[in-house]
Order: C-alpha cells, then sequence, then structure tokens
C-alpha cells in the first residue's frame, strides 16, 4: 500500500496520512523542539501497530513504507 504525506495547511509541522485511495490513515507531528517525529494512526488502520515516535520525517517515512510493503510520498503541493 502506497501511503502520501501532505502538509496541513493550517500548521507546517503536522502531515496527514492517506493512502492512494484517500482514505485517512492518521498524521504525522513534529515536536514542539523538533527534535522528533510522532505518527499518529487512525484506530483499525495497518498503521497502528507502527513504532510510534521517530528522530526525523525521514525515518518515520521509511518506517512506514517498510510496514506497508510500498512507498511513502510527500505531497509536495504548492499552497496559495
Amino acid at each position: 500500500m502506497d501511503v502520501v504525506l501532505t502538509p496541513m495547511k493550517s500548521d507546517v509541522d503536522v502531515w496527514s496520512l492517506k493512502d492512494r485511495l484517500g482514505r485517512d490513515l492518521g498524521t504525522i507531528r513534529r515536536s514542539a523542539t523538533g527534535d522528533t517525529v510522532s505518527i499518529e494512526p487512525e484506530p483499525g488502520t495497518i498503521l497502528q501497530t507502527i513504532k510510534l515516535r521517530h528522530p526525523s520525517l525521514d525515518e518515520a517515512m521509511s518506517a512506514i513504507a517498510k510496514l506497508t510493503n510500498g512507498a511513502c510520498n510527500l505531497d509536495s503541493q504548492q499552497w496559495d
């Protein structure tokens, strides 16, 4: 399963997690100190068994890709 991270327009330190069909899988949030990121999975999704804290966004994305046996990509949309 491929997962797409989309930056939340209201908060630069939060990304939504959705599969390619648009189903909500949770969020990723950077800590206030910026030294870790936390995966906050939606209940009942494949991500509920994942390690929650990671030292970087890249490592969190790698953990998601490994668990889902797919790709985890950052949606680099342009905000108005």
